[in-house]
C-alpha cells in the first residue's frame, strides 16, 4: 500500500499513526493514574521550573494559554498544583507543586510508551540523535506554518 501513496500522503499517515499512539497512551495514563499525557507533561515542567509563572510555563512546555488553562484547572482540582497571584504583579499567576503532585510524579510512568522507550535505549546514540533531530525538524516546520496562518488571520 505504501508504494501507491505519494510522499505527502505517507507523511500524513505517519503523523496520524503517531498522534493515535500518543492519544492511546494518554488514555491509558488517564485510566491508570488519573491524568492525561499533556497533564503529566505539564506537571513535570512545573516540577522542574517551580515556582513558575503561567507565561513561562506555556513557553517552556510549548502549550497555548487556552490549553494550559484547562490543564492547570484539572491539575489544581486534583490537588497537584497551587496557583497564587504574584505579590508584586497581580496579573502574574505563580505555580507550585503540592505534596500530592510530588507523589504522583514519583509513581507515574514515562511519558513515552514502554516499547518506544525500550527501543530508544537500544539505539546507538547517533541514531537517537538523528531521530530526535528529524522529529524536531518536523515540529519546527509545522509550527512555522501555523505561525504564518495566525498572522494572515489577524
Amino acid at each position: 500500500m505504501r508504494n501507491h501513496l505519494t510522499a505527502e500522503e505517507q507523511v500524513i499517515v505517519a503523523l496520524r499513526r503517531i498522534t493515535r499512539a500518543a492519544d492511546i497512551h494518554s488514555h491509558l495514563l488517564q485510566r491508570d493514574y488519573g491524568v492525561t499525557g499533556p497533564q503529566l507533561s505539564t506537571l513535570r515542567v512545573v516540577h522542574r521550573l517551580q515556582p513558575v509563572s503561567t507565561g513561562a510555563l506555556a513557553r517552556a512546555a510549548h502549550i497555548g494559554y487556552a490549553t494550559l488553562t484547562g490543564i492547570l484547572d484539572r491539575l489544581e482540582e486534583h490537588g497537584y498544583v497551587t496557583r497564587t497571584r504574584d505579590a508584586s504583579d497581580r496579573r502574574t499567576v505563580i505555580l507550585k507543586m503540592t505534596k500530592e503532585g510530588e507523589r504522583l510524579l514519583a509513581s507515574a510512568p514515562s511519558l513515552l510508551q514502554s516499547r518506544l522507550r525500550e527501543e530508544l535505549v537500544r539505539m546507538p546514540q547517533s541514531e537517537q540523535t538523528t531521530l530526535l533531530n528529524s522529529l524536531l525538524r518536523v515540529a519546527s516546520l509545522m509550527e512555522a506554518e501555523q505561525a504564518n496562518e495566525l498572522e494572515v488571520a489577524e
